[in-house]
This record gives C-alpha cells, structure tokens and sequence, in this order.
C-alpha cells in the first residue's frame, strides 16, 4: 500500500473511532438518567467489540461476527442521525426530559428496524412496457430483471425462492441477473444450496448473469463462476450472445475490472438494426451509448437506506428506474436483496418485468 493509502485509512479510522465513541457516550447519557451507572467498563468493553466487528468480520470468518456488523450498520448510522436530533432537542430543552428524548430515539430506532426489514424481506414486482424501433422476428421479448442479490447468510435461500417464484409468475423468455450475484463470497451460497433453487427457472432462453464490484471484493471469481455454472446461469464476461433467433444481448464485465471490452470494441459483433440488450452491473455514466436498444443495470440499491438515495441521486446520471434517452432505453432496478443490514427505507426489494416491443 502506498503512503497515501495508509494516511487515508488512518484517518478514516479515527474519524470512525470519535463517532463510535459519540454515540457510545450518548448511550452512557441515558443509561445514567435512568440510574444505570455501574459496568462502565464492561459497557466500553462490550461496546467496542460490537463497534468493530465490521472490521474483525474481515479477519475472524465467524457467521455471528458477520450478522453481528450487519446489524451494526444501521444502529450506527441511524443512531449517530437520532443522537445529534437528541442533543440539539436537550440543548432547546435545557438538558430536561433525557429520559423521554432518550426513549423515543430508542422507540424510533426499533420501529425503523421493523419497517426496513419488512420491505428488505417483502420483494414486489414492476412492470414496463418498452416499445423498440427495431425489427425482430418474435416481435416481443419479456425479460425479467433483478440486480445486487447478493446472496448469502442474510439474503439467504428462502429469499431466493421467493425471487424463483415470482420470476416464474411472469412466464419470462429470459431472465437477468444483473450482478454482485453473492454476498462477496459464494460460501453461503454454496453451504444453502442455492443452486437448487436457481435451476427452478423457467424461463424460454435461459439465464444469464454478470459479474459485480461485490465479485471482485470477494476476489473467489473462479468459485463464484463455478457456483453460476452448477446453478444453470450462463455467465457473461465481455461476451455476446444471439436469443429469439436474432436478439443480441450482451454481459459486460463489471467497471471494477480497468481491462474490461469497452461497449464500442463488443459492437464489432453487432449487425446494423439488430436488436442490442447490454447488461452492466453499474449504470451508463454518460447515458449515450449509440446502438443499445436496452442497458439493464443495478449497483446503486437506489441508496437501500434513507437517506443513502440523497447520494446516489448525486453520484449516478439515472440513480433508479427507467428512462429512455439518446435512443437507448435505460433501466436501472434498485435490487432484489440488499448490502450489510438486512433493511429498505425508501425502497423495496424488487424485480422488473419488462416486455419489449419489436417491429
């Protein structure tokens, strides 16, 4: 690592650090009001281990340390939000009613933890009709899309099987996973036996999928290729292949990998007029990609959770849903499974229906 890397983690880690111990101190506030004044140190103790566990997951592959930092996730970004609402409310309050300031936070914190795990774990269906000026012999094409799986100890096989079965509802000719595939790892995937339930797919031309960043964090490309291969989903890396007898669709590599085809070099195989549907992980930064009839991506998770989406909106030209420019219609689907917490605020675990209308 370069001196530059070292002096970012350095410092990212202390800003972490002062956070932790903000919120932590917040805690020790309301347990005082409510005469809890013993086990300080054994509270810190606790607490830090809690705190850092996002960082020992890394090191220490124990399943309960990994829930353990999930759930951290969220009591720490949402509780670092409701301790400084509670201080600037006790500060108008001239330090009075901490206990009922404190309560509430407490109340409000649970209650979002209930609602974001209901629409993390309840997946809902849209559907798009998308008319195509190009011309194909089938005329229409259903396609079925769901992103960010992430499949794992969390987003786990029995959420997987209500993917496989709303999938199968929609009577789809192909469907689409638009990468970040595994949870980092394809262990869990593995362990649950995932694969059982992928090939329960029905579909007419099969199952495609794409790598994601999530993949080359992992950095087990070689057993998450392996894990598709057993579970009957056709990996596409910079490759093209021909569905419906003359519809192109083509998986790019994720833009995690610099060496990756550009879109123009993967055009060479592309006919004038033919239908082109490109699938890429992480949304167009241009959104002007000259030939693709349909670019089906995910990556952002549309923020997961509130606020998150105030940032995506900010860093990615279409953060969520479809919008068609420069002749290309785009898609970007907020995901089917979620990244650290179990939990949506602001969205909803989802999949796209979407029929294409051909000449």
């Amino acid at each position: 690592m370069t001196f530059k890397v070292i002096l970012f983690i350095i410092i990212a880690l202390l800003i972490y650090s002062a956070l932790v111990f903000y919120v932590g101190w917040n805690i020790r506030v309301l347990m005082k009001s409510f005469g809890l004044k013993r086990g300080k140190v054994a509270f810190w103790i606790i607490y830090a281990f809690i705190a850092y566990s996002i960082m020992l997951t890394r090191f220490i592959p124990l399943d309960f340390l990994k829930i353990l930092s999930d759930y951290w996730l969220f009591a720490f970004s949402y509780g670092l939000i409701l301790c400084i609402v509670c201080n600037i409310l006790s500060l108008i309050l001239r330090r009075r009613y901490t206990r009922i300031i404190g309560s509430s936070a407490i109340v409000i914190l649970l209650i979002s933890a209930g609602v974001g795990t209901y629409y993390a774990y309840t997946p809902i269906v849209h559907h798009q009709t998308i008319e195509r000026p190009e011309k194909a012999n089938g005329q229409q094409l259903k396609v079925v899309v769901a992103s960010d799986t992430h499949l794992g100890l969390l987003s786990n096989k029995k959420h997987l099987s209500r993917f496989v079965e709303l999938a199968n509802k929609e009577k789809p000719d192909v469907v689409i996973l638009a990468g970040d595939l595994v949870d980092d790892s394809p262990k869990w995937f593995n362990e649950q036996q995932m694969e059982d339930e992928l090939k329960k797919l029905q579909a007419t031309y099969g199952v495609y999928a794409v790598l994601g960043n999530h993949e080359y964090i992992g950095d087990e490309l070689p057993a998450v290729k392996q894990a598709m291969k057993n579970a009957n989903v056709t990996l596409l890396q910079d490759q093209t292949v021909t569905i419906a007898g003359d519809i192109a669709l083509t998986g790019r590599d994720d833009a995690t990998n610099k060496k990756r085809a550009s879109l123009k070099t993967l055009q060479k195989d592309i006919k004038s007029g033919q239908p082109w549907i490109v699938i890429d992980h992480q949304p167009s930064k241009t959104m002007n990609d000259p030939g693709v009839s349909f670019m089906m991506s995910g990556h952002t998770h549309a923020g997961q959770i509130w606020p998150g989406k105030w940032m995506t909106e900010f860093i990615y030209e279409l953060n969520y849903g479809h919008e068609k420019r420069n002749g290309t219609d785009y898609l970007v689907t907020s995901g089917y499974g979620f990244w650290g917490p179990p939990m949506r605020i602001g969205t909803q675990a989802e999949l796209w229906s979407v029929t294409l209308q051909f000449k």
